[in-house]
């Protein structure tokens, strides 16, 4: 006999998102997932210059609006032929990797790290501690400070 199990929504994530999983004998036979959340972006830049479509939709995400907002840059550009200068593709590489490292912490320490961490236990840590294990994995000299910092600012 299969049983459906469904997880809607799937949290910690940016957005809306709906898993369905078929389990049959305790192994999943089948899944599926949907983004459940329709933003309109296509309504709303109907009629409207394309060169304008990057300011609209680098909102569909509260996280990662650079990307959204460069793939349409660079969707226009194709459409329109355009080939932009190489330093000016190296300034958008740059953007691009400093908004990725950007994603990266947001998602793990404001979306995920919520599920791996005991907040109230962490505020009882030992800081002296903490910077021994610090210099104790790393001979970088200022681990040390950057374990100070962060307890002094949490």
């Amino acid at each position: 006999m299969s049983e459906r199990i469904v997880v809607d929504p799937v949290t910690r994530i940016e957005g809306h998102l709906r898993v369905e999983a078929d389990i049959q004998d305790g192994k999943i036979v089948d899944a599926f997932s949907s983004g459940t959340m329709v933003r309109g972006i296509e309504k709303i830049l109907r009629g409207r210059d394309p060169r304008d479509a990057w300011a609209f939709v680098g909102r569909v995400c509260g996280v990662c609006t650079s990307v959204h907002s460069l793939a349409s840059v660079r969707s226009v550009e194709d459409a329109l032929d355009i080939v932009i200068p190489p330093n000016a593709e190296m300034v958008r590489n740059i953007m691009f990797c400093t908004q990725y490292m950007h994603d990266h912490v947001v998602h793990f320490y404001h979306l995920h790290a919520l599920d791996w961490v005991d907040v109230v236990s962490a505020l009882k840590a030992d800081p002296k501690a903490t910077s021994e294990i610090a210099q104790s994995i790393s001979n970088w000299p200022k681990a040390r400070q950057v374990i100070f910092l962060i307890y002094k600012n949490a």
